[in-house]
């Protein structure tokens, strides 16, 4: 179950890109509206959703959640991001730690054979929550870099 390995990996990266920001460093603008606080708190909101509705679909008896609506998930950021853009910088980070350290103890407990499920069923990104923290920690590091050499 190599998910479990690099979901820990993509966490601990975030959190050590992050980890010595100032609530000011977080809440700087990063283009199209985003902070880096608030993609924390949007990797949080989305793993502690898609391990949510996994676990109770199994919970329910099923193979699978049912996929979400096509385009729902840019609704559902455009709407969070207003919330997210509010949250104070060690807020986020502590937000971030958390939901992120709790779905990687859930996705850890499911057998092969549910993770196997899952992928076969297109729902990869679920169980492999290391993808979306790969792709919001290059922003965050690109940012950094951006930062750090004008």
């Amino acid at each position: 179950m190599y998910q479990v390995a690099q979901n820990a990996a993509a966490r601990e990266r975030i959190l050590a890109l992050v980890d010595r920001l100032s609530d000011e460093e977080l809440a700087a603008p990063q283009g199209d509206g985003w902070t880096i606080g608030a993609l924390l708190g949007h990797l949080a909101f989305w793993d502690r959703v898609h391990v949510g509705r996994l676990r109770a679909a199994l919970d329910a008896g099923a193979d699978l959640p049912k996929p979400l609506p096509e385009g729902s998930a840019d609704a559902i950021n455009g709407a969070g991001l207003p919330i997210w853009l509010a949250l104070p910088g060690a807020a986020a980070i502590l937000l971030f730690a958390e939901a992120s350290s709790e779905v990687d103890a859930q996705i850890a407990t499911f057998d092969p054979a549910t993770v196997e499920r899952v992928r076969a069923g297109g729902l990869a990104r679920t169980v492999e929550r290391f993808r979306h923290r790969t792709d919001h920690g290059d922003v965050i590091e690109a940012a950094l870099n951006r930062r750090s050499n004008p």
